[in-house]
């Protein structure tokens, strides 16, 4: 009922977006961006900067029919009440000397953020191309292609804002993540395309091990296959309260889906919470909650539903993780979590996991992380510091996995708590590493008509 309440909410939000009455059209072609010129890189930049302060409450900002290059750190403060028309294309032109940084200098701004606004409906049949491979290429072949000085920047950002409605935007190889809502409020998402095109890796890295693994010591071991999160190219990320997320498609190279967590630093919520994922289909590393690190501010996740959701020849399916770390003073909870009516395919890695984040890269030093490699390295330490209490999981199919049906790994000085699988069906699942079984330890909870039963579950 709570969650039915929260979508009639953000349906009566969707209503009044659509309403916004449009003053006038400002076209970023009037400001002087110039289509399918990759020099006008820096002009577009400050073309679509200048149409957006020259924008009132109830206007449109058009980008036209036509691809725009542009160079990232496009920050964009205090909307209101605007229409964002994407009937063209922005192109990220990967110039990694012009890019701008933050003040930090850690990090390469992001390509498109939109900061501290309200009342935005985000539309049309364009969307952003990031033209990602350059900066993959950086990242996992820096001998090669060299170094990046910054970590990557994200595609789409919407931080500390509400009241938004973003649909039918296609997103295609981001430099990281395609599209992030960071501490926001009454989200409605839909209609959006997400892709990441690995095809150009994966023959880049065949032909280089052909060129000169016999010529290079070790060079099989460097280049090998892409490790699962080499791109890091989540789909949508989310934080904060009151979402609905429905009716897209993600193919991407990590979490296709991440609800990450708030805490009582955050603006519009101090727990990510009321939120709503359905009529999906996901090819990539999950449909996710976390990470879930410990926090002194108690990071927080509850009340989020999984619905209706297909995820064929996806790396993970079902991923619930928190954070290996732990210290004093902090703490964190996942709770009420339900995923219902899920068909998981072929999956490449583990179709169920809840537990630790598998975050680290095999062959360097491990510490308190999870291996990616897990159970090949025997390393995954568990931490009490963050909760798991309540999680359903009901009406799941899971078809063919390669490896065993999944793991469950709680820590003992916190169990986890009221662990439900009901109607979770495996067909033909892998015998490596559990022979058929679940990994299952230090959770409590019931099994309903599923097969097989995590044993840990089983009274």
């Amino acid at each position: 009922l709570k969650m039915r309440l929260k979508r009639y909410t953000q349906l009566a939000l969707v209503a009044c977006l659509l309403c916004i009455s449009s003053n006038k059209t400002i076209n970023i072609r009037d400001y002087g961006a110039t289509p399918n010129d990759p020099f006008a890189n820096i002009t577009n930049h400050f073309a679509i900067m200048n149409a957006f302060a020259n924008a009132s409450k109830g206007d449109t900002v058009l980008i036209p029919n036509g691809q725009f290059w542009c160079v990232g750190g496009m920050l964009i403060k205090e909307l209101n009440g605007l229409v964002i028309q994407f009937d063209g294309f922005l192109l990220a032109a990967p110039d990694f000397d012009g890019w701008p940084k933050t003040s930090d200098g850690k990090k390469y701004m992001n390509f498109f953020q939109v900061q501290s606004s309200s009342d935005l409906l985000v539309t049309g049949k364009g969307g952003i191309h990031g033209h990602g491979k350059g900066w993959w290429n950086k990242v996992v072949f820096p001998e090669i292609f060299g170094h990046l000085d910054a970590g990557r920047p994200k595609l789409l950002v919407f931080y500390q804002s509400k009241n938004l409605l973003v649909e039918h935007l296609t997103l295609t190889n981001a430099p990281s993540w395609n599209l992030d809502f960071d501490d926001v409020a009454n989200i409605h998402v839909r209609y959006i395309t997400v892709t990441t095109d690995r095809s150009d890796m994966y023959h880049l890295k065949k032909a280089m091990r052909s060129n000169y693994r016999a010529r290079i010591k070790g060079y099989k071991e460097k280049v090998g296959y892409l490790e699962p999160m080499d791109l890091n190219t989540d789909g949508i990320d989310i934080s904060g309260t009151n979402v609905w997320v429905h009716d897209c498609t993600i193919e991407n190279d990590d979490d296709s889906i991440a609800v990450k967590p708030s805490n009582r630093g955050h603006v519009f919520s101090d727990c990510s919470q009321n939120m709503v994922f359905e009529n999906l289909v996901l090819t990539g590393f999950g449909a996710s909650i976390g990470s879930v690190p410990p926090n002194e501010q108690h990071n927080c996740v509850q009340n989020i539903t999984f619905q209706n959701i297909s995820m064929p020849y996806t790396g993970k399916g079902i991923y619930i993780k928190s954070n290996p770390t732990c210290g004093n003073n902090k703490t964190g909870i996942i709770k009420d979590i339900l995923y219902k009516d899920i068909q998981i395919m072929y999956p490449r890695w583990w179709a169920i996991w809840i537990g630790p984040q598998q975050q680290h890269q095999p062959g360097k030093d491990l510490g308190r992380k999870c291996a990616l490699d897990y159970p090949i390295s025997d390393h995954c330490p568990t931490q009490g510091c963050v909760t798991f209490k309540n999680i359903t999981l009901q009406n799941v199919l899971v078809e063919s996995p390669w490896l065993s049906p999944g793991v469950i790994l709680g820590n003992s000085t916190n169990p986890m708590q009221d662990i439900v699988f009901d109607n979770v069906k495996v067909n033909n699942a892998g015998a490596f590493p559990y022979f058929w079984k679940y990994k299952c330890e230090n959770a409590k909870g019931n099994s309903i008509g599923s097969h097989p039963v995590p044993h840990c579950l089983e009274f």
